[in-house]
């Protein structure tokens, strides 16, 4: 059984897209954040029993780390010393990639913290640049919104407005937090490096769903996305990077402070988790997911009959590789 969890890492890999496909977009981030988490703890815990297999076979290792030393009759049950060397290998570079990759997290989540502390609540903040383009920024005690002059010049009030409610959505579902969770998940298993690309899309269909609800909305968010989209491509070549030089309303910028230096300005125009874009990838999929109308109800529940299952058999497989490796092991 320690050998589901990694055989399901692979069904989860080749799954997530047909199943990210068949969710209804209301759960869609949540139900892949959370298959990303399953995966990666059942893939990081089977791999660590593999390693303890390891120490057992070793009597010296075993010894130094107080474990008992198996009878030649159960040595023989253990998975091949080669075996627990590779996985002790991965669970290492796992570790450390985790821990790496979290610290890295978790420095963008200050600095996204530190800019929504300087920058007043209940206002958009207009930041001066030729490319057009919005980001709600989640930090840990609030959250803000950003657009650049570049996207205030290539709109009008109501394609305007379309931009802001899709940022709404965005912090109203928490995506940075879920964005966050699945950089971890990515870092610690391998398999998992197009998760974070499928919540991200998840995500934009998400805020797209929710800002396009009122009558005529679905028309203004597309037609707001490929004027963007068009514009970014025209001023790609030559527009400088946003710079924090002016901030106010979403018409009418006013003066920054001196004391916000550009380099805060990261988490909001870079591609760091914390911070939710309006038009980066899949926009010729978005605008005819929107001009196709609302989405139908689905009533098969397929798609949570397949996720429970993948939880259950992950979560069972861990457990009970875990009493046969603690029975092995004579532990009890």
């Amino acid at each position: 059984m320690v050998w589901v969890p990694l055989l399901m890492n692979l069904a989860v890999v080749c799954g997530a897209p047909a199943l990210a496909r068949r969710i209804p977009y209301r759960v869609r981030p949540g139900v892949l954040t959370g298959t990303a988490a399953v995966a990666a703890v059942g893939w990081l815990w089977s791999l660590a029993l593999l390693a303890t297999s390891l120490a057992e076979r070793l009597p010296s290792l075993g010894h130094r780390l107080d474990l008992p030393v198996p009878g030649p009759g159960r040595t023989a049950e253990l998975p091949p010393a080669a075996v627990g060397a590779c996985a002790s290998a991965v669970v290492a570079i796992a570790v450390v990639t985790l821990v790496v990759a979290t610290v890295r997290l978790a420095r963008e989540l200050a600095r996204a913290e530190r800019l929504v502390r300087r920058l007043p609540a209940g206002r958009v903040h207009v930041v001066a640049g030729e490319l057009p383009d919005a980001c709600a920024i989640g930090g840990v005690t609030g959250s803000r919104i950003m657009i650049t002059t570049g996207l205030v010049d290539c709109l009008d009030a109501a394609e305007r407005a379309a931009v802001l409610a899709h940022e709404q959505a965005h912090l109203a579902g928490r995506h940075h937090w879920l964005r966050l969770v699945v950089a971890c998940c990515a870092a610690t298993d391998p398999l998992l490096r197009r998760l974070p690309q499928l919540v991200e899309a998840a995500c934009e269909r998400w805020a797209d769903e929710r800002a396009a609800q009122p009558a005529g909305q679905r028309t203004v968010l597309a037609r707001a996305l490929g004027k963007a989209a068009l514009a970014t491509l025209r001023a790609s070549g030559t527009a400088p990077r946003a710079h924090a030089s002016a901030t106010g309303s979403a018409t009418k910028p006013d003066s920054m402070p001196d004391s916000m230096p550009d380099r805060e300005l990261a988490p909001g125009f870079g591609a760091g988790p914390t911070a939710c874009g309006f038009d980066r990838g899949a926009v010729p999929e978005r605008m005819a997911a929107l001009l196709a109308g609302p989405p139908r109800a689905t009533g098969s529940p397929a798609w949570l009959l397949m996720s429970t299952v993948v939880t259950a058999l992950v979560l069972g497989s861990c457990v009970h590789a875990s009493t046969d490796f603690l029975t092995l092991l004579r532990w009890y």
